[in-house]
């Protein structure tokens, strides 16, 4: 069992260097001007695309228009984009034409219909599982994870949603899961879009001690 780790909701240039150091395997980037996290005003283009290739970088849309998104991928020199509203299938494809790879973001609330994200297996390189909040994500809390005993785990998928260091250890009971990522946020901020490193190092240490 191999999770990787995506940091997510990076703002401030500082603070992306300092979490480099760290070498995440994912780093997020929100574009939506209705997340206390959005980058469009502040995100330093030179930096992204000066990356070192072991950290791939993620932007997060919601419902964005299709050619806005396209520019955001390569003015930023994005690896994948995450989409956090209400993409239809052939939005996705559309993007999986051009080349541009998709993490689709499903909430997940006391029931979910796992069977509705077949359709969109062909167009997406992960499915992501939040937990179904009043934010599109962000919110900090967890969802019951034994629900996901219930997808057919075909499409490896990131986890989010309230882990932090004291529930994280707790992924050592899902190993038939075809968990491929965590996601943290909101758990590991000293103010939204500004991350703890520390407690971000002690994340990355307990991953690689355990998984």
């Amino acid at each position: 069992m191999n999770i990787r780790l995506k940091v997510c909701g990076m703002r401030d240039s500082k603070n992306i260097v300092q979490l480099l150091a760290l070498k995440p395997d994912y780093m997020g980037f929100i574009f939506y001007n209705k997340s206390p996290r959005d980058v469009q005003e502040v995100l330093d283009a030179e930096l992204l695309n000066n990356f070192p290739k072991e950290t791939e970088k993620v932007g997060v849309f919601v419902n964005a228009d299709l050619e806005e998104l396209k520019e955001k991928v390569g003015t930023y020199g994005l690896d994948y984009v995450q989409l956090h509203g209400d993409e239809s299938v052939e939005y996705v494809a559309e993007l999986f034409a051009v080349g541009i790879k998709v993490i689709k973001v499903f909430s997940i609330g006391e029931a979910f219909d796992f069977s509705g994200l077949d359709l969109y297996n062909p167009f997406v390189d992960f499915f992501l599982f939040d937990t179904k909040g009043k934010a599109r994500g962000g919110n900090g809390e967890a969802f019951d994870w034994e629900i996901l005993k219930s997808y057919n785990q075909k499409v490896p998928f990131f986890l989010s949603g309230g882990i932090d260091l004291d529930n994280v250890y707790a992924l050592e009971g899902f190993g038939e899961m075809n968990i491929h990522a965590i996601d943290v946020n909101s758990k590991f901020e000293l103010a939204p879009g500004l991350k703890d490193i520390e407690r971000i190092e002690q994340l990355t240490s307990s991953l690689r001690a355990c998984f």
